[in-house]
Order: C-alpha cells, then sequence, then structure tokens
C-alpha cells in the first residue's frame, strides 16, 4: 500500500527550524541533542506551525492575510519558504512518522538527568503582541502561542499596574472583536502572527461591551449594565469617539434611546454595538 509519509523536503524544514531556534544558528552544535530536538517535534506533530518570512511576509495585506489564513488551518502547518500557497504538512502521514519518534524517545541514547540540557525548541515561534490600553504606552512583548492567555495577563498586569479585571481581545482586519479567554492560548484562537491587543480594565459590576464603527474597527469599553445608552455615548466621546449629537449607536438592527439602560436592553457582557456617525 502506497503510504503518502511526509516529504524529505518538509523533514528538512522542520529540522532547520529545530537547528534556528535550538542553537540560535550556531554552526557548532550537539548532534545527539539536535535528533532528540527534532523527535520530540514530530512526536506532537499536530502543534507544529511554522513558515519563514524571508521571501515573504505581512507587509502586502493580501499576502499577510492569506497567511494568516494558512496559519489557522489544522496542524502540522509547515510553509515553504519560498512559496505560502505550498503547506508541506498537508495530506501526509505524520501519524506513522510520530509513533516511530515516540521509540526513537524511549531509547537510552535519547534521555538525559537533567531536562535543562539540550535544545528547547517549541512547535511554533513566540508571536509579537503588540499591547494596547487607554491612557497607557503601547508595548509589546513575545509571547508563546501555546501559553495560556492567564499567563500573559499576568505580565500586563505587571507592566501596567491595572489592578482591576484585565479583559483582552482582538480583532481580526473584517471580523468582530472577540475576548480571549484565561485557560485558552493565542494558538487557540490560531494566533501565530503578530498581533495587536486590546486591554480593558473592569471593576465590579462593571461589564464590557464593544462597539464597532463603520469602518469596522472595534474597541471595547467598560461601563456598568445600569448606566444608560447617553452615559455609553459619553464614554465614546471621551476615549475619542464623535460627539454625543453625533452618534448613532445599534443592537442586532434596534436603534438605542439616550435613556435605556444595557441591562433593560438585555446587552451582555462582550457584545457587539454598531456606532454611526450623523452625517
Amino acid at each position: 500500500q502506497n503510504t503518502a509519509l511526509p516529504s524529505k523536503y518538509a523533514l528538512e524544514l522542520l529540522t532547520i527550524y529545530a537547528w534556528e531556534m535550538g542553537t540560535d544558528q550556531q554552526e557548532n552544535f550537539n548532534m545527539d541533542e539536535g535528533f532528540v530536538a527534532v523527535m520530540t517535534l514530530l512526536r506532537d506533530y499536530e502543534e507544529i506551525c511554522i513558515y519563514w518570512t524571508k521571501y515573504y511576509d505581512f507587509q502586502s495585506e493580501i499576502v499577510g492575510n492569506f497567511i494568516k489564513q494558512q496559519l489557522k488551518k489544522t496542524g502540522p502547518i509547515i510553509l515553504d519558504p519560498a512559496d505560502p500557497t505550498n503547506n508541506l504538512g498537508e495530506g501526509r502521514r505524520w501519524d506513522l512518522v510520530a509513533q516511530e519518534a515516540v521509540n526513537c524517545l524511549r531509547q537510552p541514547c535519547c534521555r538525559t538527568d537533567d531536562p535543562s540540557q539540550g535544545w528547547h525548541v517549541q512547535q511554533a515561534r513566540d508571536v509579537q503582541v503588540t499591547v494596547k490600553q487607554t491612557g497607557k504606552e503601547n508595548w509589546t512583548l513575545s509571547v508563546n502561542p501555546y501559553s495560556p492567555i492567564w499567563k500573559m495577563k499576568a505580565e500586563i498586569k505587571k507592566r501596567n499596574c491595572n489592578t482591576g479585571n484585565q479583559r483582552l481581545s482582538y480583532q481580526e482586519p473584517g471580523g468582530d472583536r472577540q475576548l480571549l479567554r484565561n485557560k485558552h492560548t493565542l494558538a487557540s484562537y490560531g494566533i501565530f502572527s503578530k498581533v495587536n491587543i486590546r486591554v480593558l480594565e473592569t471593576f465590579f459590576p462593571e461589564i464590557q461591551v464593544f462597539v464597532k464603527d463603520s469602518h469596522g474597527q472595534s474597541k471595547p469599553y467598560a461601563i456598568d449594565p445600569d448606566d444608560t445608552i447617553l452615559d455609553l455615548k459619553e464614554i465614546i466621546m471621551e476615549a475619542g469617539g464623535p460627539a454625543v449629537e453625533d452618534q448613532i449607536l445599534k443592537f442586532q438592527g434596534r436603534t438605542l434611546r439616550n435613556h435605556e439602560s444595557l441591562d433593560d436592553l438585555e446587552i451582555e457582557d462582550s457584545d457587539t454595538i454598531m456606532l454611526i456617525r450623523r452625517s
């Protein structure tokens, strides 16, 4: 039976990636440690997400959006360094290779008494996250895409000196803003490339609502459910939005009146409200 095993080219790229990440591209390295690193990647093949940006990158909106869609596919993902349309991880029996990798890692030659030794290679490169919070300077941090969101929150809380409940969200071009949940990871949302994360600090009983303008851009706002639509309009204006009298807010197709409260309108946490500017 002709079984479609991963191509030699795919395995070569995987090995190159392991060398780049495990040795910082040093020419002198321990071959045994490299072998163990590659076998470990193969064992956990479903989480592999590898790409290079030497011959293509995210500067072009069309190419960038295409690459992002490629990176959201089911793993393993290994994009050809010269052709992002060629995902070398698709349609191959990586599970068979993984079984052999497990057998190799069980051998005495692959074991070590000191876990700190050897190459430390993640299944995907760190993601550059730009953190944006109203009233604070933007800054960036590198995040392992398979690390839980709560770890990123802890680092943001320390850096921004936040004391309230941190709500993290992001928005894909043309899509709705999404809340990032503590137990999930960036990988859970298909995020393997540069991303802007908005931080909103709330204090009980405040909730978070997303306000999306006619250009498709969405921002999070903190508000008490008992507050009125007029209160929300004032918050939007104070954050740099249109004047209160120039705002029309809609929820589920209905125009919202100034005297109505969010609770009366059954607007819940992380709901999206549309903002239309009066002409």
